[in-house]
């Protein structure tokens, strides 16, 4: 009888790693299919906006390989850190193209109440890029920065609370309408020395958690509007209220790319300003190549500033 007890145990205890496999699969499931979580009470927005944060699961499971290493385990911890790589794993190569690119774009949400506006308007002048835009020009602050950008670009369009800087000609600005009762984006003619762009400057409606369908439908307004925009080369900047691994981007990105993804560097966070954990602000394009993104250094609003550097192709 002592003899055999030992083995009926081992005979009944659970494969070796099976929880390390099981966990794995889950998670890598869950990477694959999170487009499918539920819109209700918010779990979708709060879920999707901070989706490369949930790699640290992936520490979990190398954490029960290395206490109990099995095959199985091994399996648990491959399945996720490559599906997990395939899908964020990019944004963390470095960037290599230090070339001068053809422009570059800056896009600021400057808050309502920005303490030091004079100094952020500086030091987004200082990064020179030949193109900005700015959202919330209503507040003071905005119109401090208002009033230092048109002492440093030539050519300006304001619509509402958003404005377009340019160091080339501005013509043929038009509101873009996302459904709402008041302008939050608008298209212009940008002529640069290397042809016309289509620009569209765009602040998406804020959200709060399960109440996201306002921003939603306003993404799939300014998707259809520039899908049949027949520009070579569009740009498309600004604050978007969500970050690029939400399923509702998908109706911009693609057909549209996104400059961080392109050019590498890191994932790029802009909000909240003092530990950025999300991208909410962005730079999208048609008929260019992305050289660089760099998000500027933390200012005194609640977002950080981003420039990139695009080439025509």
């Amino acid at each position: 009888m002592n003899q055999a007890y030992p083995r009926a145990r081992r005979a009944h205890s659970p494969a070796k790693g099976i929880t390390a496999l099981i966990f794995g699969i889950l998670y890598a499931a869950f990477l694959l299919l999170h487009d499918l979580l539920p819109n209700r009470m918010g779990i979708a927005l709060l879920v999707e906006s901070i989706l490369p944060w949930t790699g640290v699961f992936l520490a979990l499971v190398l954490l029960m390989l290395l206490f109990r290493f099995s095959i199985l385990s091994l399996i648990g911890f491959l399945v996720p850190t490559v599906v997990w790589a395939a899908m964020f794993g990019g944004a963390l190569l470095p960037s290599s193209d230090e070339s001068d690119p053809d422009l570059t774009v800056a896009t600021h949400n400057v808050g309502a109440r920005m303490p030091e506006p004079t100094a952020a308007a500086k030091n987004l002048v200082a990064a020179d890029p030949d193109i900005v835009t700015i959202q919330e020009l209503e507040s003071l602050s905005g119109k401090i920065i208002h009033k230092e950008l048109d002492s440093s670009f030539e050519h300006s369009q304001v619509v509402d609370t958003i404005g377009v800087w340019s160091k080339w000609p501005i013509s043929n600005a038009e509101e873009v309408d996302l459904g709402l009762q008041w302008p939050r984006a608008f298209a212009a003619t940008i002529s640069t020395d290397h042809g016309d762009i289509r620009f569209y400057a765009v602040h998406m409606p804020s959200v709060r958690p399960g109440h996201e369908a306002m921003r939603n439908a306003a993404i799939r307004r300014l998707a259809t509007e520039v899908s049949t925009d027949e520009a070579d080369h569009v740009i498309v900047a600004g604050d978007f209220n969500t970050a690029s691994t939400d399923s509702n981007m998908s109706a911009l990105v693609p057909p549209l790319e996104d400059s961080r993804q392109e050019a590498h560097g890191g994932f790029g966070y802009t909000w909240p300003a003092r530990f950025p954990v999300t991208r909410l602000d962005h730079i999208l394009y048609r008929g260019f190549d992305a050289t660089s993104d760099e998000v500027l250094n933390r200012g005194s609003s609640d977002h950080r500033a981003v420039i990139a550097g695009l080439d025509l192709k």
